[in-house]
């Protein structure tokens, strides 16, 4: 079989649209065709700069103590636009005084200000501060493996030398 992957554009959009209508049903969260079709042209038309990043500061007496960066995600829940928690911080002087919990209450003020559907993070499992946070908030941990290809295996994939890996070579062969 021979593949070729390039960017969507827009006479992507209807097939594109079928593809996600079948993920959503995939995973028992099925859509109307009409928000596959919004999702499919946003994937498609993305503007030209590509980035568009949300970016919240804490200020205390005029300095920043604290940030959160939130990136629009999609396609999320019911393939509407998300916000993505990338990075939250609280300068360490400031830690424990409910900063952390101000900016999150401003990145759910954007979530229902923008029309979002949801708010997403990840956090270090061992960041035990930061999870009492989140846990305490009303937010529920999602079962997810969070995976990232850093540049010595992106070299190994690109160059082809990457290989699968012995779990999935199992899979592969129906094991």
């Amino acid at each position: 079989m021979t593949l070729h992957v390039r960017p969507a554009a827009s006479a992507d959009e209807a097939s594109l649209a079928a593809l996600l209508a079948e993920m959503q049903a995939y995973y028992a969260a099925p859509v109307p065709e009409a928000e596959a079709l919004k999702a499919a042209r946003l994937l498609c038309n993305l503007p030209p700069e590509g980035f568009n990043p949300r970016t919240l500061l804490a200020l205390h007496e005029g300095a920043v103590i604290g940030s959160c960066v939130l990136n629009v995600m999609l396609p999320a829940a019911e393939l509407r636009q998300s916000l993505y928690i990338r990075d939250l911080f609280v300068s360490a002087r400031a830690r424990r005084k409910g900063v952390g919990h101000a900016l999150v209450v401003g990145a759910a003020q954007l979530v229902r200000e923008g029309g979002f559907c949801a708010l997403d993070w990840t956090t270090d499992s061992q960041n035990l501060p930061a999870r009492r946070l989140y846990d305490g908030i009303g937010s529920r941990v999602v079962a997810r493996t969070y995976y990232r290809i850093e540049a010595r295996a992106m070299d190994a994939l690109l160059s082809g030398a990457a290989a699968p890996s012995p779990a999935l070579r199992s899979v592969a062969a129906g094991e």
